[in-house]
């Protein structure tokens, strides 16, 4: 059933509900309150009868059922009279409301304790304090961009394992990064998500920019020569600009258009250039911590008496294309169609590669 009575849109209804408000407010603030529920509160130093009638209001402002604006109405008028009678200190409705109060202070700290046990439980996507950063940029302002290592290969004794695990060159999106570790930290997937995002929405708006707003651009500067010359006809404004070329002067929308899709590839471009000059660093960190690698496996191997030319890089994690492809086997009925294993068509194949005739 559709509802024909909008109470939002009644004058009448919105003229009471404020005056309801207002006079809750006003004798909200007649009730004495002591100091550990005011101005020394640990939930602030506000009024906390003021700041729930503000929450009750703002919880039924988008009640429309008849019985519920009539019963939040009720509650509204009783509490009315509830605090008229709290003024007093020696009225038993002072005590009452001092109580609730203390109750619901209890309440709200221990929820904000468990919000704020939930968030020490969370994993900070922050980046680390402290953390030095992998690379640097030596190259001066407006020139083209590049980096370089901010610092050598970390010594053998700063790793708990004892053994040197060289990173990999990644990327998504054209992002490259560093994997030095799993699981990867979760800063570095909200950067990575964050960057890549940035990138797909600036390649959807040249997109966007180069076909429907484009084609919007050149209808909008037809409409306006359509008119200059219009106006050209009946001797108005426009007959001057008509004479000096029209529109030719100015720039037009499709210039004015084509001008931000211009920029916009300007900075992709800027942007690529400069994450290829990230991953060259990048890249000399593996480089570097490849060769201290091998370089410490010698040594390790000439302690143990072997030939240090037996060293190798310890495979953590075998690349995609390097692990070995599984052969598609054949279901029993696709094998008992095609003959089976060993069957006619086996024998076949195999007389003919064994019998197979010369030419001459």
């Amino acid at each position: 059933m559709p509802l024909f009575f909008n109470p939002a849109r009644s004058s009448r209804h919105r003229r009471a509900c404020f005056a309801l408000y207002r006079s809750l407010i006003r004798q909200g603030l007649r009730v004495p309150l002591p100091g550990e529920l005011s101005t020394a509160s640990p939930l602030g130093p506000t009024n906390p009868i003021k700041t729930l009638i503000r929450n009750g209001f703002r919880r039924n402002k988008r009640d429309t059922s008849p019985r519920l604006i009539v019963s939040a109405l009720k509650n509204g008028y009783r509490y009315l009279t509830l605090l008229s009678r709290a003024a007093d200190p020696s009225a038993p409705e002072h005590t009452s409301v001092l109580g609730f109060l203390r109750e619901n202070q209890a309440r709200v700290l221990v929820i904000r304790e468990k919000a704020a046990a939930e968030a020490s439980k969370r994993i900070s996507t922050a980046p680390i304090e402290g953390r030095p950063t992998l690379i640097k940029k030596i190259s001066a302002d407006g020139e083209p961009p590049v980096y370089a290592p901010a610092a050598p290969p970390r010594p053998l004794s700063s790793f708990p394992s004892g053994v040197r695990k060289p990173p990999t060159l990644g990327a998504t999106m054209g992002v490259p990064f560093l994997r030095l570790k799993k699981p990867q930290p979760r800063f570095l997937e909200r950067v990575l998500r964050q960057k890549s995002q940035r990138k797909e929405k600036r390649i959807a708006k040249i997109m966007e920019m180069q076909g429907e707003g484009l084609d919007a651009a050149v209808a909008e500067d037809q409409w306006e020569e359509l008119v200059a010359e219009m106006l050209a006809r009946k001797g108005g404004r426009g007959a001057e600009a008509v004479k000096k070329g029209g529109r030719r002067d100015k720039s037009t929308y499709r210039q004015t258009l084509w001008d931000a899709v211009v920029n916009q590839m300007q900075v992709s471009e800027s942007e690529r250039q400069d994450l290829v000059a990230r991953a060259n660093a990048m890249w000399q960190i593996v480089l570097a911590e490849q060769d201290m690698a091998l370089k410490e496996e010698k040594e390790r191997l000439a302690k143990e008496g072997k030939d240090p030319e037996e060293a190798q890089l310890r495979v953590w994690a075998r690349p995609v294309w390097a692990r070995r492809k599984r052969k598609p086997t054949k279901s029993t009925d696709q094998q008992k169609e095609q003959g089976g294993v060993g069957g006619e068509t086996g024998e076949a194949e195999e007389s003919e590669e064994t019998h197979t005739p010369k030419t001459a």
